[in-house]
């Protein structure tokens, strides 16, 4: 698996570069720049997976994304967890914060990984499990609802389960069940 890194920091980016061969993934790119980053995807093949720290030396590093189409899925790995919501409305797997773990980083290497059907070597016919079948063809809006509810009463918590509940309603800036 083909991976860039986009890191401003060298010792950051060094160290990544480190944990993520040691993953048995192959690094093809370190980059440190949002314009570096432009000019790089603009010329190159993309890659499987892009490690990108959100803050780099010259501005955000969604700026990549709204300058090139990337055709990679992204891991978001920084020291800044306000970005979050904005990262994962992008190609995003994961959102690994600074110092990261390398069992964290694995586990989000390996999340991107089974979001992969597996080819066949012999004809490169995609072969999809049973599983994997039933996943796509479920409706992806099966509504789940919650079983019960936990709510502060004076200095106490108290978990109310959801058929203890006939309505809720709000007086005077609180809400009660």
């Amino acid at each position: 698996m083909k991976v860039v890194i986009i890191e401003d920091e060298k010792p950051a980016a060094r160290l990544l570069k480190r944990k993520v061969e040691n993953i048995n993934c192959e690094v093809i790119a370190v980059l440190s720049s949002v314009t570096e980053s432009i000019e790089w995807f603009l010329s190159n093949e993309h890659p499987d997976l892009v490690l990108v720290d959100i803050q780099l030396s010259d501005g955000l590093s969604f700026e990549i994304f709204e300058q090139v189409e990337i055709k990679s899925s992204v891991i978001f790995t920084t020291a800044y967890d306000e970005y979050a919501l904005k990262a994962f409305k992008l190609n995003s797997i994961d959102y690994l914060l600074k110092p990261i773990d390398e069992d964290d980083l694995e586990i989000a290497v390996t999340k991107f990984k089974n979001r992969i059907p597996k080819a066949d070597s012999g004809n490169q016919n995609l072969q999809l499990d049973f599983e994997q079948i039933r996943q796509m063809l479920s409706n992806p809006f099966e509504e789940s609802y919650k079983k019960r509810f936990t709510v502060k009463i004076g200095q106490h918590l108290k978990v109310i389960t959801t058929d203890e509940i006939e309505c809720f309603f709000s007086e005077n800036k609180g809400t009660y069940i």
